[in-house]
């Protein structure tokens, strides 16, 4: 209510012919649009993104599919997650094509070096990614060209931050 008074006041004192400058920016502005087109897009998932900071970044896509009847289930975190255990399975529902047209905009995406189908080099910094792992203790063998548990394998302690660094270091969409 100031800021029209103040517009209003000021156009008092000025030439009749003059009109005076919007004072604010129309609902159709192009800065307006922008901002939608970017709430609505997806979040991206890169190399060191936690599962935590995953979990947050999937609640608008959640909440969507919630909407959308698709079962959801509330975290201990008081987060919503996919009900894989409902009568309907949400994680499978999720994947249908109506439920990817309704809401699929706002699914996290991979970033492009850990996105298989977009990293030519993804086979080459997944043996990179296992590489350091072993080199950091844990117990991976590769058999057969694939990556499977060593021995010990079951005796391992999880380290997301670990797993994290040798992620970030492994995928970086290079050969080498």
């Amino acid at each position: 209510m100031v800021f029209l008074l103040t517009g209003f006041f000021a156009g008092c004192g000025g030439p009749a012919d003059e009109p005076a400058p919007p004072q604010v920016a129309s609902l159709a502005s192009p800065s307006s649009v922008a901002s939608d087109a970017v709430s609505r897009a997806a979040p991206i998932i890169r190399p060191d993104t936690t599962a935590a900071e995953v979990l947050r970044m999937q609640q608008p896509w959640f909440q969507c599919l919630k909407e959308h009847d698709v079962p959801t289930r509330v975290t201990e975190g008081g987060l919503l997650d996919l009900d894989a255990g409902a009568k309907v399975n949400g994680r499978i529902r999720a994947s249908e094509p109506d439920m990817q047209k309704a809401c699929g905009d706002l699914e996290p995406k991979l970033a492009p070096e850990l996105d298989e189908d977009r990293n030519p080099y993804w086979a080459d910094d997944n043996d990179n990614y296992h590489e350091c792992l072993v080199e950091n203790g844990v117990d991976l063998v590769k058999k057969d060209g694939h990556w499977v548990p060593g021995p010990t394998w079951g005796d391992m302690v999880p380290d997301e931050g670990r797993d994290l660094a040798c992620q970030a270091k492994a995928f970086d969409g290079r050969k080498g």
